[in-house]
C-alpha cells in the first residue's frame, strides 16, 4: 500500500467515524425523547401511530428498491440506440430556444440552496436582453409545458399575465434546472417532443451525495437518487454540474460505475453566483442585530441543519476557545434538514444560547447580507457539497472564509479562503485562533465570486454553444 492510498484509507476512516458519532448521538438523543414520552399521556395516543408509520416504511420501502431497480433493467436491455436507430432519428438542430424547467420549485419553494440556484439563475436569465438564446422558464403540467408568470414575476417584480401553453419548435434546448426526483416520469411526453424536432434534453446535477455519502441523507433519498440519477442519464444528452468538482466526480461514477448512459454525453459545469441582495442589506430585526453587537467577533455559518454540514464540528471548536477564554460568537443561520433532532436539542438548551451562540431559522436575504457584513468570517464546515455558496456569498461581501479542506472547497475558495482538516473540531478551532491573533490572513478577492448574472450566462453560452469539457463515449 502506497503513501498516498494510507492516507485515504485513513480518512475515509476518519468519515465513517464521524458519521457514526453524529448518528450515535441522534439515537441517544431519540432513546431519551422516547423515554419521555413513555411516561406521558400524549404517548398513549401517539404510540399507535408509531406503528402505522412504522409499518408504511416497511411497505414502502421494497417500492423505492424497485423504483431504484427498473431503470437500470430497462437501461441495461437497451442502454443506447445503434447505429441505425441514431440514424432515422431527427438530425440535431442548431440551439434556437432555451426552456428552462422550474417545476418542483415553482411548485413547492423548500428555501434550500437547491431552490437558491434555480430562482437566482431564472431571474437572471430574465434580466438579461443579450444572451446568445432566449430563455423561457416552463413547468411541466400533464406532459404539456406552460409557462410560470406568477413565478417569474415574483422574481423580476413585474406583473404577471396567464400562464400560457408552450408549443416545442425545432431547436429547443430543455433545461432540467430544478430537481425532478421525484416526477421524472411526467416528463416523458416532453423528452419526445423536444427530440423529434432534433433538440436536446440537459440536466442540471447539484452533487452526488446521496450517492457517494449515503449516510449524509435521508433513509429515502438515496434509492430515489439512483432511480432518477439511472433515468437521466439515459434521457439527457448532457449534464451540466454547479462546480467542476461534481461535473468530474459524475464522469468519474459513471464510468466507474458502468452505468448506461446516451452515447457522447457531455458533461459541463459553471459556478453559482455570490451576490445575495441589491443595495444596501435591510434593516435586521432586534434579535439578530443582538446577535451581531458588540465587540466580540462574529463567526457566521449559513446551511440548513442536517449531518454533513459540520454543525457539530463547528459547536465543538468553539466550546473550547469559550473554555480558552475566547469572547467569540458563532452564529447558526439556516432551517431543519434531517437527523437534526439531536444538534438542534444541543444548540437550544445550551447555556451560551443568546450570549456568544446563536442559531436562526428564517433569515431572507436582507438579514443574510447584514450579518455577513457584521461578521468577521464565515465558517463552512461540511464534508460534502455540490459548491459552497457561503464560501462565495461572504468573499463578495469582503469577508473571509474559514472552511473544510475538500475538493470542491478549494475549487471555489482557491488560494483566497482558509481551510482546516475536514470533521476535526480541534484544527477548527487552531485555526480561528490564528486568524483572530492575525497569524493566517484571507484574501476574499482571491476566492470566486461571480454574480448570478455571470452564472446564468454562462449556463446559456454552455448548452448554446456545446461548450463541454468532458464527453462519455
Amino acid at each position: 500500500m502506497t503513501g498516498g492510498d494510507r492516507e485515504r484509507l485513513e480518512e475515509r476512516n476518519r468519515l465513517l467515524e464521524h458519521q457514526l458519532d453524529y448518528l450515535r448521538a441522534e439515537l441517544l438523543h431519540l432513546v431519551h425523547e422516547r423515554e419521555k414520552n413513555v411516561y406521558s399521556a400524549a404517548w398513549l395516543i401517539f404510540r399507535p401511530l408509531r406503528r402505522v408509520e412504522a409499518a408504511l416504511v416497511d411497505a414502502l420501502a421494497p417500492l423505492f428498491r424497485r423504483l431504484s431497480r427498473k431503470p437500470a433493467a430497462r437501461a441495461a436491455e437497451a442502454p443506447a440506440p445503434d447505429a441505425g436507430e441514431r440514424s432515422a432519428a431527427p438530425p440535431k438542430t442548431r440551439a434556437r430556444r432555451l426552456l428552462v424547467d422550474v417545476t418542483a420549485t415553482a411548485r413547492r419553494d423548500a428555501g434550500t440552496g437547491i431552490q437558491r440556484v434555480v430562482k437566482k439563475i431564472t431571474q437572471a436569465l430574465y434580466r438579461d436582453d443579450s444572451l446568445p438564446i432566449p430563455a423561457i422558464a416552463v413547468r411541466c403540467e400533464g406532459g404539456r409545458l406552460l409557462t410560470c408568470e406568477a413565478f417569474v414575476a415574483s422574481l423580476t417584480g413585474g406583473l404577471a399575465d396567464a400562464d400560457r401553453e408552450i408549443a416545442i419548435e425545432p431547436g429547443d434546448r430543455f433545461f432540467m434546472l430544478s430537481d425532478s426526483w421525484n416526477a421524472f416520469e411526467e416528463f416523458q411526453p416532453v423528452f419526445a417532443r423536444i427530440r423529434a424536432g432534433g433538440g436536446e434534453i440537459v440536466t442540471c446535477v447539484f452533487d452526488l451525495i446521496p450517492a457517494l455519502y449515503p449516510h449524509a441523507c435521508h433513509e429515502v433519498t438515496p434509492p430515489r437518487y439512483d432511480a432518477w440519477l439511472r433515468r437521466a442519464l439515459v434521457e439527457s444528452d448532457a449534464f451540466l454540474a454547479i462546480s467542476r468538482t461534481v461535473a468530474e466526480e459524475l464522469a468519474a461514477f459513471v464510468e466507474e460505475s458502468r452505468l448506461p448512459h446516451r452515447p457522447g454525453l457531455a458533461i459541463g459545469w459553471f459556478h453559482c453566483g455570490s451576490d445575495i441582495t441589491e443595495g444596501a442589506p435591510a434593516a435586521p430585526r432586534a434579535q439578530i442585530a443582538a446577535a451581531a453587537a458588540g465587540d466580540a467577533p462574529v463567526f457566521l455559518s449559513v446551511g440548513t441543519l442536517e449531518p454533513r454540514k459540520g454543525h457539530r464540528v463547528a459547536l465543538a471548536a468553539f466550546e473550547a476557545l469559550w473554555r480558552k477564554g475566547r469572547d467569540a460568537r458563532l452564529v447558526f443561520v439556516g432551517r431543519r434538514g434531517w437527523f437534526e433532532e439531536a444538534i438542534a436539542a444541543e444548540i437550544l438548551g445550551h447555556a451560551e444560547l443568546g450570549r456568544r451562540l446563536f442559531w436562526f431559522d428564517d433569515v431572507g436575504d436582507g438579514e443574510l447580507a447584514f450579518l455577513y457584513d457584521k461578521s468577521r468570517a464565515a465558517l463552512v464546515p461540511s464534508y460534502a457539497e455540490g459548491f459552497g455558496l457561503p464560501i462565495a456569498e461572504a468573499a463578495r461581501r469582503g469577508r473571509p472564509t474559514i472552511c473544510s479542506d475538500i475538493p470542491v472547497f478549494r475549487e471555489v475558495g482557491g488560494a483566497g479562503a482558509l481551510y482546516f482538516r475536514v470533521n476535526d473540531p480541534h484544527a477548527l478551532a487552531e485555526r480561528i485562533e490564528e486568524f483572530l491573533d492575525g497569524r493566517v490572513t484571507a484574501d476574499p478577492a482571491a476566492v470566486s465570486r461571480a454574480s448570478w448574472a455571470e452564472a446564468a450566462r454562462r449556463v446559456v453560452q454552455a448548452i448554446a454553444a456545446e461548450d463541454w469539457s468532458k464527453r462519455l463515449p
